[in-house]
C-alpha cells in the first residue's frame, strides 16, 4: 500500500513541477513580447500564449508573434533569444506540408510544419514545425488574412 502512494506522489509532484515550469516558460516569453511592445510601439499579444496572433511549434518553445496593426511578427527561439522583430514583409510565402502515412485503415499526418520563404540571403528558408494538422490549417487560413493573401 504503501509503494502505490508514495508512487501517486510522485506522480502528482511531477506533473505539479512540469505545469509550473510551462508557466514559467510561458510569462517569460510573454515579457519578452512587453518588452518589444514598450520599446518599439508594438502591439504583440502580451496576456496568454493561447492568443489567435501566436503560432507556436509543439511544445510552445519556438513561437512566431503577429502585430497586425504596424505590420510586424516577432520570432522567438528559446528562452535564452530576446526575439527578433521583423516586417511582414521579410515573409515572401508560405507552405503547410506534412508527411502522410497509412496504416490499421487509418491515415495520419506527420512531420506537419510550416516552410517560410523569406527574402533573407543568409535565411532563404525557416522551417517551423506545428503540432497537427488541424492547426496547421487554421494557420494557414489565419496567415493568409493577416498577409493580405
Amino acid at each position: 500500500m504503501f509503494n502505490i502512494i508514495s508512487i501517486v506522489l510522485t506522480i502528482v509532484a511531477l506533473i505539479a513541477w512540469a505545469i509550473h515550469a510551462q508557466k514559467k516558460r510561458h510569462q517569460a516569453l510573454l515579457a519578452k513580447f512587453r518588452e518589444h511592445n514598450q520599446r518599439l510601439g508594438t502591439s504583440f499579444p502580451d496576456d496568454s500564449v493561447e492568443s489567435d496572433l501566436i503560432l507556436a511549434d509543439k511544445d510552445n518553445k519556438v513561437v512566431i508573434a503577429f502585430d497586425p496593426t504596424t505590420q510586424k511578427l516577432c520570432m522567438v527561439s528559446g528562452k535564452k533569444d530576446p526575439g527578433e522583430v521583423l516586417d511582414f514583409s521579410y515573409i515572401r510565402r508560405w507552405q503547410l506540408k506534412w508527411t502522410e502515412s497509412s496504416g490499421n485503415g487509418r491515415l495520419s499526418f506527420q512531420n506537419v510544419h510550416f516552410d517560410f520563404s523569406t527574402g533573407d540571403l543568409k535565411r532563404p528558408l525557416i522551417r517551423f514545425p506545428v503540432a497537427n494538422k488541424a492547426y496547421g490549417d487554421t494557420w494557414n487560413s489565419r496567415l493568409g488574412i493577416l498577409f493580405g493573401n
